[in-house]
């Protein structure tokens, strides 16, 4: 008997409600704590791995705009140029002329100095001078031990490394001669002390150091020198190209970071202590859980009280409104508990019994408005349409083209015929598509040859699709009336057909150069909806019904054309449609 109680009861199925609840969230909790503990450690190890490559990239930079700078100053200085290559040509000038060369000179080896902190000294050798200029002294005896050991560093270097310090070098040869030793040499000297203290502010763990190397080993430069650090430098090789690696030094697990610049030929190191990097994420794994227990906690009250007040109510609603959006209007939800919900859903069954009245109303407006806007295309027969047909008439009897005159009466009594024709308001797309050719045969009889017309047949799968009256033969009248009546020659208009999946495109294009963009844009703009028709009211017409006919699969959609006149699209859904979508 208990057991049946319990089976049945609502405070069981809440409890295995609330166990199916708790325990995906608790799977849940763990998964994202897994992941928020990768995620930090991605971030703590990505910030130094960032740290390191802007240290690289900030100094690449500097050795950028220092060669930049020594190019436009010095490289191609006349009074440098004079001194290294030409020195006995000098002896025309008196010595205070060759001061003065020689300050200006300095001058600028002392703007190069001040535009980067990391310079120590820039120094110009002048071997057949036999004098070596810096900016940190009064030009001096020729450095010769330097000067050889740079004149047999690759020149394709941008940075090269001598007594523990790094150097940018710039040669220039004499190009007439087969000498291969440069005629000067600009010698940047970067400071070790400068670049030691730049990495000071990326320290900021405890029992961590940063160090500079080249890949040589001839340049070493860091925070500290101790043993751990002599410990990471020896372990290096074991690393092999990783960027980040885990080694133990001096009894304790370190992080080491790697970021390498191919065209400085510099590495800079960096080791940090677990347990000074991780810190952070050992705090957070307490609050974590205490988080998590209070939150599990307050999800279950919550949960119970939601379920019952606000998830079944708005349940009950959501139902409600999808079988209205299916089209069953009979719909009433009842609801006993005096709460907001009470408004809401006697709200919703009022509103439902009105859209049954506007849906009927609106349905029987648009039905109207179709056949009005239908009657008015009929009644619009052009009378300019009307007046050259005359004439043509005219023209072929007094001419006694009396076979081209049986045709065009023809092919006019067609054409009225059908506009006269009040009786249906859809028709098949074959009759419709042998009504438009009619006006276009008439058209071509009109314009002889200043117009060519090409109309591709209708493919026969198509033919029998229902579709409103009028829709393409309007078109190719706008074509005609606005596109290439002015056209001395040349016009050409084709009417072509397009088969998609699920749809039908009757495709007219023209060459007609009256249309402008602006004219373009605003006709578009009336199809779409956002401007007012004006005259365009025949092809917003046409979009209208083709929408009353097949909702929002129908359209007519405007664009530029190829040949530059207007392309018109007439899409028909080849799918059956809610005409009162």
């Amino acid at each position: 008997m208990l057991r049946t109680l319990w089976k049945n009861s609502i405070f069981s199925k809440l409890l295995l409600i609330f166990l199916l609840i708790l325990i995906p969230l608790f799977s849940l909790g763990i998964l994202l704590y897994n992941w928020g503990i990768g995620a930090v450690r991605t971030q703590l190890t990505g910030s130094i791995q960032t740290s390191l490559e802007s240290i690289l990239d900030n100094f690449d930079q500097d050795v950028q705009r220092t060669q930049s700078l020594l190019f436009e100053t010095l490289m191609n200085d006349e009074d440098l140029a004079m001194l290294a290559l030409f020195p006995q040509s000098t002896a025309q000038y008196s010595e205070y002329e060759k001061f003065q060369m020689i300050g200006r000179l300095k001058k600028l080896l002392l703007a190069v100095k001040n535009s980067n902190r990391y310079i120590a000294d820039v120094r110009i050798h002048v071997p057949l001078l036999n004098r070596t200029l810096s900016a940190a002294a009064w030009p001096e005896s020729f450095r010769q031990d330097e000067y050889d050991d740079f004149s047999r560093q690759d020149e394709r270097l941008r940075m090269v490394y001598r007594n523990d310090r790094p150097y940018i070098v710039m040669k220039t040869f004499n190009s007439k001669t087969d000498n291969a030793q440069p005629y000067f040499m600009i010698v940047v000297e970067f400071s070790a002390k400068e670049l030691k203290d730049s990495l000071f502010p990326l320290l900021q763990y405890g029992n961590s150091g940063i160090y500079l190397r080249d890949d040589s080993s001839r340049f070493f430069v860091g925070t500290t020198n101790d043993d751990k650090a002599q410990s990471v430098e020896a372990a290096l090789p074991r690393l092999g190209q990783a960027e980040l690696a885990e080694l133990k030094a001096a009894g304790s697990s370190y992080q080491v970071f790697r970021a390498h610049s191919s065209s400085l030929g510099l590495e800079a190191v960096q080791y940090v202590r677990n347990s000074e990097l991780f810190q952070t994420i050992r705090i957070y794994r307490v609050w974590i859980w205490c988080y998590s227990l209070v939150g599990l906690l307050i999800l279950a009250l919550f949960s119970l009280y939601a379920y019952r007040y606000i998830h079944q109510p708005l349940v009950k609603m959501v139902r409600s409104f999808s079988r209205v959006e299916n089209g069953d209007f009979n719909v009433f939800i009842k609801h006993d508990r005096n709460d907001e919900f009470q408004y809401l859903f006697s709200q919703f069954n009022d509103m439902v019994r009105n859209l049954n009245t506007l849906i009927d109303q609106s349905y029987r407006q648009r039905l109207l408005v179709q056949n009005a806007e239908l009657k008015q295309l009929q009644s619009q027969i052009n009378p300019h349409f009307l007046y050259n047909s005359l004439f043509i008439l005219n023209t072929m009897t007094r001419t006694g083209d009396y076979d081209n005159l049986e045709y065009f009466t023809i092919q006019l009594g067609e054409y009225f015929r059908f506009m006269t024709k009040n009786n249906q308001d859809d028709i098949s797309l074959g009759e419709e598509i042998r009504h438009a050719r009619t006006y276009a045969d008439i058209q071509s009889l009109r314009f002889g040859s200043r117009i060519k017309v090409v109309f591709d047949e209708l493919p026969p799968a198509y033919a029998g699709l229902s579709v409103p009256r009028l829709i393409v033969q309007p078109v190719i009248e706008n074509a005609f009336i606005h596109g290439l009546e002015q056209m001395p020659e040349k016009g050409w208009i084709s009417i072509s057909f397009a088969a998609e999946e699920d749809h039908l495109a009757i495709v007219v294009g023209d060459n007609g150069g009256s249309l402008s963009d602006q004219q373009l844009q605003y006709v578009q703009a009336i199809l779409a909806g956002e401007a007012e028709a004006g005259e365009e009211v025949g092809l917003h017409n046409i979009h209208r019904r083709l929408q009353l006919k097949f909702g929002r699969h129908g359209a007519l959609r405007l664009s530029r054309s190829t040949e530059g006149g207007l392309k018109a699209v007439i899409l028909i859904p080849l799918e059956p449609t809610k005409e009162r979508e």
